[in-house]
């Protein structure tokens, strides 16, 4: 997921390779869907959602006049659907998880109504890498413990857990600065630039989880 404010009003060339990244990310699940596990479908519908909303913004394809209201919208939905994805990963359905998913959206959503109305809302961002780290570390957890002889790097799990805890590790650090000191541009751009790790990194995920084997799964 990306959020740069500072892009201005027309599209730069990095802002098009971050979409068309997206795009091929996309376009190479839904090829492959049919042959996808539901976690793992359920990601790349979250990519395409992530592409459309991305597609409206300042430096998109399809600019709108306010897309600030994508953001707030988006931050609730990626929460509920990262929960979706790492609990059907899980091997144990842990309680805390639901309880602080749903803790943290009524949060971003109190913070859009009443406190960061008109703004970019940076303090849901910062809920959201939260919840993003705890989930991928808890599965990570899971899938060092599962008893098998697949090399680890042949599981989509090491690869979506391996990349979602970097990505949202990085966005934290940056927006938590980016909350004391907003002028700090060169934050947003460290931001920016983890986006082009992060898709790649599910790309390679999906492409296990497409060519994945019966006994890799066998557990879950």
């Amino acid at each position: 997921m990306l959020y740069n404010l500072y892009l201005g009003s027309h599209m730069e060339s990095r802002y098009l390779a971050y979409l068309v990244i997206l795009l091929t990310v996309v376009t190479y699940g839904l090829f492959n869907f049919k042959k996808l596990s539901l976690p793992f479908k359920l990601l790349n519908l979250l990519i395409l959602f992530t592409l459309l909303i991305e597609s409206m913004t300042w430096s998109g394809i399809y600019p709108i006049e306010n897309p600030l209201i994508l953001y707030h919208i988006l931050l609730p939905f990626t929460m509920f659907m990262l929960y979706i994805i790492f609990s059907n990963l899980s091997i144990t359905k842990r309680k805390i998880d639901f309880i602080i998913t749903i803790v943290f959206i009524l949060s971003s959503i109190i913070n859009s109504v009443w406190y960061q109305t008109e703004s970019f809302p940076s303090h849901g961002l910062t809920l959201l890498c939260n919840l993003g780290i705890w989930l991928s570390l808890n599965t990570f957890k899971d899938l060092l413990l599962l008893p098998t002889k697949i090399d680890i790097t042949k599981h989509a799990i090491f690869w979506l857990s391996i990349f979602t805890l970097f990505f949202y590790s990085i966005t934290f650090f940056t927006f938590t600065f980016f909350n004391l000191y907003i002028e700090y541009s060169g934050l947003q751009d460290l931001s920016f630039y983890s986006n082009f790790i992060l898709y790649p990194g599910y790309l390679i995920a999906l492409y296990f989880d497409v060519n994945r084997t019966k006994s890799i799964y066998e557990n879950y």
